[in-house]
C-alpha cells in the first residue's frame, strides 16, 4: 500500500488510540488487581481474627494444647490452613506440611513481638499467608492462616485474556472506522487534485468546484483559483506581448531583408549603397531598441532587473535629458521649458532615470503640433520629489488612458508613425515603481496631457 496521507492519517489515528486504550487498560487492570489483593488480604485477616478469638478462650481457660487442637479442627475450611504458636513453637496445625511453608516463609519472624499482622507470600506454592498475635499472661501466641491463590489468579489471567482479546478487536474496528474517515475527510483533496489536474494552459479559465468555501480546504480551493486567474492573467499578457513583439520585431526585419535583397539584385551607385545601409542602420537601430526595452521588462518580470543605486543629483539629471530634448523639440517647432529646484539629491539608478526622462519628453514633443509647448517642473514636496512633463498636445482618448502604460500599446491619432512600438510608457512605469514610486497620467482630448511621477527621497 502506497504511502499516502489517508494511510498516515491512520496509522496516527490507531497509534494515539492504542495508546489511550493500553494506558486505560493498565489501569484498570492495576485498580482491579489491587482491589482482589486487598479484599483477599481482607478476607484471610478476618479468618485469622476469627482463629483468634476462638483459641483465646481456650488460652483462657488454661487449655491451650487441646485449645489449639480443638481451635485448628473446627476452623478449617475447604482451602484455608491454620498454625497456632506460642513462643515459636508449633501447637497444632491443619497438616503436617504446613509448618515448614510458614518456616519457609519467615513470616513468623516478621511478625516479631508485633500485635499487628503481618502479611507474606509463597510464590512457588501460589500461597498467601497471615499471621495474627496476642499476649495472654506474657506468653505470645500467634496464629498463621494460609490460602491458596488460585482463584486471584485465575480471576486476574481472565481479565488479562479479555484485554488481549479486547484491544486488537478495538484497535482493528478503530483502523476500519479510522480509514472510513480519513477517506471522507480527503474526498475533498482528491476532487480538488482531480480537478487541478485537469487545468492546462489551454484551458486556464477553468476553476475548481468549491462546495464548502468557508472550511480550511474550501479556503484552500480559493487560493487555489486565485493563482489559476493570476496564471490566466500572466499567460494573457504573455501571449500577447508575444503576439505583439512577433509582430513590431517582423517590420524592421522585413525592411532590411528586402533593403538587401533589393540593394543585391543588381550593381548599384555608391548613392544608393549609401542610401540602402542607411536604411538598415535605420531599421537596425529600431530593432536595438526594441530588443532593449523587451529586454528590461521581461528582466522586471522574472525579478532580475538589478538596480544600480548610486547619489545623484536630480535635477542635473532631468536637465541634461531636457537638453537633449531640444534638438527633437526645436524642429518640430515645440517649446521646451524647465523650471526645477537645485539640488536635489537623490539616490537612484541613474541610467533607468534618465531612460524614463527621455521616454516621457519624447512622448510629449510626439503628441504636441506645431506651436505648442512642453513644460517640465521638478519639485521636493515634503519628503517626495515630484516630475511633472506637461504638453498642449492631441491629449489621450479617456477610454485609452487605463491602457497608456500596457506593453505594446498605442493611441490611434493619425500623426505620423514615429517608430514606436508602445514602450516607452512600460519603462517610465517600471522605472517609477522601481524607485518605489508612482506615475500618474491627467489628460484632456485636444488640450494636452500631463504625466506626474513621485519618488520618495528616502
Amino acid at each position: 500500500m502506497r504511502n499516502t496521507i489517508r494511510l498516515r492519517l491512520t496509522l496516527w489515528y490507531l497509534s494515539i488510540l492504542g495508546a489511550l486504550l493500553v494506558a486505560f487498560s493498565v489501569y484498570v487492570y492495576s485498580l482491579l488487581s489491587n482491589d482482589l489483593h486487598m479484599e483477599f488480604d481482607t478476607s484471610l485477616l478476618r479468618t485469622a481474627m476469627a482463629t483468634t478469638n476462638y483459641f483465646n478462650e481456650f488460652v483462657e481457660r488454661k487449655n491451650e494444647a487441646a485449645g489449639a487442637l480443638e481451635t485448628v479442627k473446627e476452623l478449617q475450611f475447604e482451602e484455608l490452613r491454620t498454625a497456632i504458636y506460642r513462643e515459636g513453637v508449633l501447637l497444632a496445625a491443619s497438616g503436617n506440611e504446613i509448618p515448614p511453608i510458614i518456616q519457609g516463609a519467615g513470616i513468623l519472624s516478621a511478625n516479631g513481638g508485633s500485635d499487628h499482622p503481618s502479611f507474606a507470600t509463597d510464590t512457588r506454592r501460589g500461597l498467601r499467608m497471615v499471621a495474627a498475635g496476642f499476649r495472654e499472661e506474657n506468653r505470645r501466641y500467634v496464629v498463621v492462616v494460609l490460602a491458596p491463590l488460585r482463584e486471584l489468579t485465575g480471576q486476574l489471567a481472565r481479565m488479562r485474556r479479555i484485554f488481549f482479546i479486547a484491544l486488537p478487536a478495538a484497535l482493528l474496528l478503530a483502523a476500519a472506522g479510522g480509514s472510513l474517515l480519513a477517506k471522507k475527510s480527503l474526498e475533498p483533496v482528491v476532487r480538488i487534485s482531480d480537478q487541478t489536474q485537469r487545468i492546462g494552459a489551454s484551458n486556464l479559465h477553468e476553476r475548481l468546484t468549491i462546495p464548502h468555501p468557508d472550511d480550511e480546504l474550501g479556503r484552500l480551493g480559493g487560493v487555489i483559483n486565485a493563482l489559476l486567474s493570476r496564471l490566466e492573467a500572466s499567460f494573457r499578457v504573455m501571449r500577447e506581448f508575444m503576439a505583439d513583439a512577433s509582430h513590431e520585431l517582423r517590420t524592421p526585419i522585413a525592411v532590411i531583408h528586402a533593403e538587401a535583397d533589393v540593394t543585391l539584385s543588381q550593381d548599384r551607385s555608391i548613392e544608393d549603397y549609401r542610401n540602402s545601409l542607411q536604411a538598415i542602420r535605420n531599421q537596425s537601430s529600431r530593432l536595438k531598441r526594441i530588443v532593449s526595452d523587451m529586454l528590461i521588462l521581461a528582466r522586471a518580470d522574472g525579478g532580475q532587473q538589478p538596480l544600480h543605486p548610486q547619489e545623484i543629483y536630480l535635477d542635473d539629471l532631468v536637465e541634461e535629458c531636457c537638453r537633449a530634448a531640444q534638438t527633437l523639440a526645436a524642429p518640430a517647432g515645440v517649446r521646451l521649458s524647465l523650471e526645477s529646484d537645485r539640488d536635489i539629491g537623490f539616490q537612484g539608478d541613474e541610467e533607468l532615470l534618465r531612460r524614463m526622462t527621455v521616454n516621457l519628453l519624447d512622448n510629449a514633443i510626439h503628441y504636441t503640433r506645431p506651436g505648442g509647448a512642453v513644460k517640465v517642473e521638478l519639485k521636493t514636496v515634503n519628503s517626495h520629489v515630484r516630475l511633472t512633463i506637461s504638453d498642449s498636445g492631441i491629449g489621450i482618448p479617456k477610454d485609452c488612458q487605463p491602457r497608456v502604460f500596457d506593453r505594446f500599446y498605442r493611441v490611434e491619432n493619425g500623426l505620423p508613425k514615429d517608430g514606436s512600438v508602445g514602450l516607452g510608457l512600460s519603462i517610465v512605469k517600471l522605472a517609477a515603481e522601481a524607485h518605489r514610486g508612482t506615475v500618474s497620467l491627467e489628460s484632456e482630448p485636444g488640450q494636452g496631457s500631463t504625466f506626474t511621477v513621485n519618488l520618495p527621497l528616502c
